[in-house]
């Protein structure tokens, strides 16, 4: 009888020590999924072509891997749907997103809704800000600058009796002028050239018109200007594709940051680009959701490196660096 109780005594013993181990594991290891659970973030951005964003993808990439996020990465339908950007706000807070990274399809439209967002969630804005919204992180190269750039890119192409001379017809190609980002540019592009002889033609569509590509060449048979500069990726992919279709001899610049205007900046299509780090753009708006209060800056605004870039700069190391960013 004693061997009997000594046994059930130890088995009672085991049994009891395996539960509270069972039990303990089993909240640990539920305490343990409940902190782990990922910040979700949506990104959505402006334009229909996925491919005008995947250097910035690339470093939200990186970034969400670093701090343990899970990132939706949304692309609109159409270009320059403000209805649809708003839709797609409405519907990835009430999908549960913890943060939002956007830029903004249209920089006065978009205002009110990002205004609202913003008391229910972090929001921060990469490329193109909103206007008259106060606080909220952005994310961007220094515009103005960079049309600066791109203008003296320009000038130092072209010698000095050119520079003068009002027979050399500069085609600037005005696409998307409600985006911060395009008319900061657009400011500095012609602040470059305000002292300069240069023709400047202004080629705009009609809202509603044909494709940008199609209007492109119609303009260039019209106007047979020697030098055409645009001032976002869009538009410059669209400049290439009107050249490249009609095999046009004319002098071509611009901004953008797309692997297909690397493409034919290094096949000498385009003669120089200015090119911001949209890799570092996409990583530092996933670290805005996880620096401390006490890190983050006064300022809102978060400046990027750019740099402008020919045939023959663009494989220089400190130039592979900002075109070619490899993630480790």
């Amino acid at each position: 009888m004693k061997i009997n109780r000594r046994l059930v005594l130890a088995i009672l013993l085991f049994v009891t020590l395996f539960g509270t181990l069972y039990i303990s594991t089993y909240l640990y290891i539920t305490d343990s999924n409940k902190k782990e659970d990922p910040f979700n973030i949506s990104v959505i951005v402006y334009g229909s072509n996925s491919d005008r964003w995947a250097t910035l993808k690339q470093g939200i990439d990186q970034g969400a891997a670093d701090f343990g996020a899970q990132v939706n990465f949304v692309t609109m339908t159409m270009d320059n749907n403000v209805d649809e950007q708003r839709k797609l706000l409405e519907r990835e807070i009430l999908n549960g997103a913890d943060g939002i990274i956007m830029a903004a399809t249209d920089s006065y439209s978009m205002k009110n809704a990002v205004e609202d967002a913003a008391l229910t969630l972090p929001i921060v804005m990469v490329e193109t800000n909103v206007e008259g919204v106060e606080g909220i992180p952005y994310i961007s190269a220094d515009n103005y600058s960079m049309g600066l750039n791109i203008g003296r890119s320009v000038i130092l192409n072209c010698n000095q009796e050119a520079s003068t001379n009002t027979d050399i017809k500069i085609a600037l190609l005005m696409e998307n002028q409600r985006r911060s980002s395009v008319y900061e540019r657009y400011d500095g592009f012609m602040d470059s050239l305000k002292y300069s002889g240069f023709n400047i033609e202004l080629w705009q569509r009609e809202e509603d018109e044909q494709n940008l590509s199609l209007f492109i060449q119609d303009r260039m048979k019209e106007s047979n200007v020697d030098i055409l500069v645009a001032l976002d990726d869009t538009s410059l992919e669209a400049v290439i594709d009107a050249v490249e279709t009609n095999d046009y001899m004319i002098n071509v610049y611009g901004i953008g940051s797309t692997n297909k205007i690397i493409h034919y900046l290094d096949y000498g299509v385009l003669n120089s680009v200015v090119y911001q780090n949209e890799f570092n753009m996409g990583y530092l708006s996933i670290q805005k959701f996880f620096v401390k209060d006490e890190e983050k800056s006064n300022s809102p605004l978060t400046e990027i490196e750019f740099r402008t870039i020919n045939r023959d700069t663009m494989y220089l190391p400190k130039n592979q660096r900002l075109v070619f960013p490899i993630i480790q």
